[in-house]
């Protein structure tokens, strides 16, 4: 049975990941913004994540409670970079449905 732990590897796996392919340009502060988010939201994922996997949680209640944690995504590091509002903004919907995504995977 994968655990929480696990996840949250995963997860810091796919932030560098995708600071490598979404924003090469900006890959250092992408990367710091991505692990500031999972930093602040470590404690909520967990405990989101050991609710999907015990079954008390939906995928689409987990995605709901993820996606609601979207405005600590405040991708600091990309604005003082000079990234564009709206690219930071592709960016943290692409790291929020990394997560889900990697939810879904690891713990159902």
């Amino acid at each position: 049975m994968p655990d929480v732990e696990a996840f949250l590897d995963a997860l810091r796996d796919e932030v560098t990941d995708l600071a490598r392919t979404h924003l090469q340009e900006m890959q250092e502060a992408s990367l710091e913004d991505g692990e500031a988010f999972l930093n602040q939201t470590q404690d909520d994922l967990k405990r989101w994540g050991r609710l999907l996997e015990q079954g008390e949680l939906s995928r689409e209640e987990f995605e709901s409670l993820v996606r609601g944690q979207k405005d600590m995504a405040e991708m600091e590091a990309l604005k003082q970079a000079g990234l564009a509002a709206v690219r930071a903004e592709q960016f943290r919907d692409a790291l929020i449905d990394r997560i889900v995504g990697t939810a879904s995977r690891i713990l159902l």
